[in-house]
């Protein structure tokens, strides 16, 4: 089938299903799926894929891994400890690679960010709700939207398995706790099913443009520490909380000289680190006494090449910068599964090239989809990429549903256009990959 009948297909796949679809959002949205408790979004998940004939497996950290094998005949095993899994997609892998087919893995996550706020919604936050050519929802943004499009693709896919000898195998990796701790979960799934896909497609928001990159991101606590003294002789103490104010002006310097450096345009946002001061505490919390130790939370996005060490130099270089530790912080949940984290939040920013060939393959399938080229753009904020590209260097670009301004916001939605533009994209592109 040539590329146009392909097309043609695949639109009159999406057509069909997107009332389908619109309901598993749904579904998903109705999902109270924090970070460590995804549980009923992956078993919605794994019901929908199991039901469409969809192998799929739940890791032990709680996330989901669905194949999609072209022409397969082999079942999985029936026994779904990660060994058994593991040795069985190795195997059906090492064979679609000798047939010259490539690998797609499908990324996106499970968990959502409260709703705290539910009475300023103009409807409830975990009910999906239809108006103006949008749907509403806590999550239908940031990245259920994405979520749903990218497993029900999958279902959709074998229905396409006789169109084309190129077409991939896709893995659609639905991971839990990627806002309390981006990569961690991705990261734990590639390594439990042994899994080094050619290709990922991070489904975060994009307004369906391409995001060839990310900027990285580090959080991290400043701590001064000092002699503790009453407040009618402060002179025989050592304000730990005076020594933090100047580290959170020297915080304030460092942002405002990258900001008037490099600007705020979206061509500069790889250049510019940005940092900014969250909280800050003081101990004792007593207004009799001079506090001895002090504490603020900074959140950085970090520029290419930049880490906790060069920040750490930078921000030391400041004239007034006091005797302080720049400590980074530690993701240390639980999954709904028991298992337990150790994850820096230092993670790396990364860049997939506009000149190689995964970028030139994504952008000209979403042209046939769309009917235009669509922009390109780096996303300012972090996503389960720092595993995939910045750990893995596996070539790794961004496209989903969803305006980013909209995440983690009181009424968030995602266009019904983008939802279905996803879907066509998603079901199309494995179809298209380079090599």
């Amino acid at each position: 089938m040539n590329r146009e009948g392909l097309l043609e297909k695949v639109k009159t796949l999406c057509d069909r299903e997107y009332e389908n679809l619109v309901a598993m959002l749904g579904r998903l949205i109705a999902c109270r799926s924090l970070s460590g408790h995804e549980e009923d979004c992956a078993r919605q998940l794994a019901d929908f894929l199991r039901s469409a004939d969809v192998p799929c497996f739940i890791d032990a950290r709680g996330s989901v891994l669905a194949v999609f094998l072209p022409n397969n005949t082999s079942r999985p095993p029936t026994d779904t400890a990660s060994g058994q899994v593991r040795q069985w997609l190795a195997a059906e892998l090492a064979m679609a690679r000798a047939a010259g087919r490539k690998v797609l893995a499908y990324n996106a996550h499970m968990d959502v960010v409260a709703a705290d706020t539910p009475e300023e919604w103009k409807s409830d936050p975990f009910v999906a709700e239809r108006r103006d050519g949008r749907i509403y929802g806590r999550g239908t943004c940031d990245m259920k939207g994405a979520l749903a499009a990218m497993a029900m693709s999958i279902a959709l896919s074998r229905e396409l398995a006789d169109s084309a000898t190129s077409q991939a195998v896709v893995l659609g990796c639905f991971c839990t706790e990627e806002e309390a701790g981006e990569g961690l979960a991705f990261r734990d799934l590639c390594e439990e099913f042994d899994l080094r896909p050619d290709f990922v497609i991070l489904g975060e928001p994009s307004k369906m443009q391409i995001a060839r990159g990310q900027r990285g991101k580090l959080e991290c606590q400043i701590e001064t520490s000092g002699v503790c003294a009453h407040t009618s002789v402060p002179e025989t103490g050592d304000s730990a909380a005076y020594k933090l104010a100047r580290a959170v002006l020297a915080v304030e310097a460092f942002d405002e000289a990258q900001r008037k450096r490099y600007g705020t345009g979206s061509d500069k946002v790889l250049q510019r680190t940005t940092a900014a001061v969250t909280s800050i505490q003081s101990w004792p919390q007593s207004k009799s006494f001079v506090p001895n130790r002090a504490m603020a939370h900074i959140t950085a996005r970090l520029a290419l090449g930049e880490n906790l060490s060069s920040l750490s130099a930078k921000l030391a270089a400041d004239p007034n910068w006091p005797e302080a530790r720049i400590i980074p912080v530690v993701y240390r949940g639980r999954s709904y599964r028991g298992r337990e984290s150790d994850w820096s939040s230092e993670h790396p920013a990364w860049e997939t090239p506009v000149d190689s060939q995964f970028f030139q393959s994504l952008e000209k399938t979403a042209s046939l989809v769309f009917g235009c080229r669509p922009p390109n753009k780096i996303w300012p904020f972090s996503t389960d990429g720092v595993y995939s590209a910045g750990m893995a260097g596996i070539p790794t670009l961004g496209i989903g549903p969803g305006h980013e301004e909209m995440a983690h916001k009181v009424d968030e939605w995602v266009a019904e256009s983008e939802l279905l533009q996803a879907l066509q994209l998603y079901l199309l592109l494995p179809f298209c990959l380079p090599g």
